[in-house]
């Protein structure tokens, strides 16, 4: 920590990460990555310290002033006084911008790892949940595809019925009004079949999709 002591630049500690409303370096603890914690909570302590000292040494020169208007003080010893505030003022605020500088840079830096790392995380998000879709395409296909190949076979029985009936027929072995309620029967379940097909096979194809990204 940064603390100016007749003339010199010393190091001092403190409370690093006070939150302060008007401060532009302050980040959430959150944002403070593990590689850049103890030099930001050093460099925070130092920020801290050297504002305060400046608007110390920034009161000292209004009441230097106030002095010399109440004739406590004659010019020489106002001119005197001045500059050594002056040059303390200088350096502290020298060493303030020093600060502010390597503050910037950290607290750039931190959030562009912070990015980077919000970045990685949504990538591995998004690759988990398509691998989840994949694995729940996978079951769901696995479930439909026997179901598809039993349409197959009922459309191969109800044919090989129509071919039975329509024999009969042929033969006379079967009366009209029969035949009729029959095949109107076997019209229909082929109407069925073809409506549960068609949705399955566009069920099957999404899936195969997914499956295959």
């Amino acid at each position: 920590m940064y603390v100016v002591n007749d003339g010199l630049i010393l190091m001092s500690h403190g409370d690093g990460m006070r939150h302060d409303d008007d401060d532009p370096y302050y980040l959430e603890p959150r944002e403070v990555v593990s590689q850049y914690s103890v030099e930001w909570i050093a460099l925070r302590q130092s920020y801290g310290e050297v504002k305060a000292q400046l608007s110390t040494v920034q009161s000292q020169l209004t009441e230097l002033d106030l002095k010399l208007q109440k004739g406590e003080i004659d010019d020489d010893a106002h001119v005197e006084q001045y500059r050594e505030l002056w040059l303390t003022s200088t350096q502290i605020v020298q060493v303030k911008r020093e600060v502010e500088g390597r503050l910037y840079e950290i607290q750039r830096d931190i959030r562009a790892a912070n990015r980077k790392l919000k970045e990685l995380e949504a990538d591995r998000f998004r690759r988990e949940r398509i691998e989840q879709e994949k694995s729940n395409a996978m079951i769901e296909w696995m479930g439909l595809k026997p179901g598809f190949d039993l349409i197959a076979e009922k459309r191969k029985e109800i044919a090989l019925e129509m071919n039975k009936i329509e024999l009969q027929r042929r033969n006379n072995e079967i009366a009209d009004e029969d035949y009729r309620r029959l095949r109107v029967d076997q019209i229909r379940q082929l109407a069925q079949l073809r409506t549960v097909e068609t949705d399955v096979k566009g069920r099957l194809n999404e899936l195969l999709e997914i499956i295959r990204k």
